[in-house]
């Protein structure tokens, strides 16, 4: 780990993240010539609290100074009309973040193709998910580094390492497999047969049957977002489409280890950022006050202990006035923050999940141990 706590020009994070970077290991899954997938998620129209440019860069020239061949990638948002729902789209939106190939040091891929339906399915023998589709840059590549924004999460609790290749590393289809517990279907008593939704279907999986509307749901790819574009919202929304927020941490947790997997465990790198700290994830389109003061940037190879170390940080910190800390009550340095922040009315559209059922489930499925050494550099 790395603090925010600086005296003086030499103890900057910035100057301080390669040594973090070489000394927790991470170098060690580069060999020369390697395509290394940088996975960030460079945040959704409107949002300002993710990750900061010039962090990726200095770790992408650290990469370089192995001899990786370092792309900075994340792959498309669901739903088509969504500003990051397509490449072109979530380019513009990366751009307007200050993710460019220029202020990043490397080529911004958008791994799974230009409608996010790009990518390489892995079978997978879980509880929940069953098969898993990599964005097609992430499954091509020869090694994979998670730079994580950790903040709070609607569904999970919090998101950081985890959910940063669970649900980043997915094309569309597999983002919406891990969210909705079914495919979406045409409530034929609304539909007035406009026939919106069939133009608006990439793969023709929608067609009009007696003047409304059906969805061939075994061609459907369940995350194009016909649901938002029907005028009549006569498609089945995905609020009552969604899974019950234990099932959608198991179904985060399947999807990394088959992500984990398929690399390796010893081709895999994660770190956390710790700064602009908010209950929401950063696909929501706003910013809300972080909620506890900046922490630091960890390392690891261990996703569910960078996570679980990362969590009790937070919780450690005092909360901060002016936030939902405030708000909820949790101001005080210890208090279970990730506890109380999905009941705050933003997030509130779900029931609330204990933040560490995820890492209970990721320990269970090998992903890492709940126990660590923080040794700060």
């Amino acid at each position: 780990m790395v603090d925010f706590k600086v005296r003086k020009a030499e103890d900057n994070i910035n100057a301080r993240l390669p040594k973090l970077f070489n000394e927790s290991g991470l170098g060690d899954i580069i060999d020369k010539g390697d395509l290394v997938a940088v996975k960030v998620h460079m945040g959704e129209e409107g949002n300002f609290t993710h990750i900061r440019p010039i962090h990726v860069r200095i770790i992408v020239e650290e990469i370089k100074k192995l001899g990786g061949v370092p792309f900075v990638t994340d792959t498309t948002g669901v739903g088509l009309d969504r500003p990051r729902g397509t490449a072109v789209g979530y380019l513009r939106v990366a751009a307007s973040h200050g993710f460019t190939s220029e202020t990043v040091g490397a080529p911004i891929i958008i791994a799974d193709g230009l409608k996010g339906l790009s990518g390489v399915k892995v079978k997978v023998d879980g509880k929940v998910i069953k098969e898993v589709e990599i964005g097609q840059a992430i499954a091509e590549a020869d090694c994979l580094i998670s730079l994580a924004h950790f903040k709070g999460h609607p569904r999970t609790g919090f998101g950081g390492a985890l959910k940063n290749i669970g649900m980043g590393c997915v094309t569309k289809s597999g983002k919406a497999q891990n969210h909705l517990k079914m495919k979406p279907y045409v409530k034929s008593e609304l539909c007035n047969g406009c026939g919106k939704c069939i133009g608006f279907c990439p793969v023709d999986a929608i067609e009009m049957v007696n003047g409304k509307a059906k969805i061939d749901r075994e061609n459907c790819v369940w995350g194009c977002g016909c649901w938002a574009i029907c005028p009549e919202k006569a498609i089945s929304s995905w609020g009552e489409m969604h899974r019950d927020p234990e099932e959608f941490c198991i179904a985060v947790v399947e999807t990394v280890s088959a992500v984990v997997n398929y690399f390796g465990k010893d081709k895999v790198g994660y770190m956390n950022f710790l700064y602009d700290i908010t209950a929401h994830c950063d696909c929501f389109p706003f910013s809300d006050n972080p909620f506890v003061p900046n922490i630091g940037v960890l390392a690891s190879r261990d996703p569910v202990a960078i996570d679980r170390a990362s969590l009790d940080l937070v919780n450690q910190a005092p909360g901060l006035p002016y936030s939902v800390a405030e708000e909820l009550g949790v101001l005080e340095k210890g208090s279970d923050k990730f506890s109380k922040i999905t009941m705050i009315e933003y997030l509130n559209r779900f029931p609330p999940v204990d933040p560490l059922t995820t890492l209970k489930y990721a320990k269970e499925y090998g992903l890492g141990k709940m126990e660590y050494d923080l040794v700060k550099i």
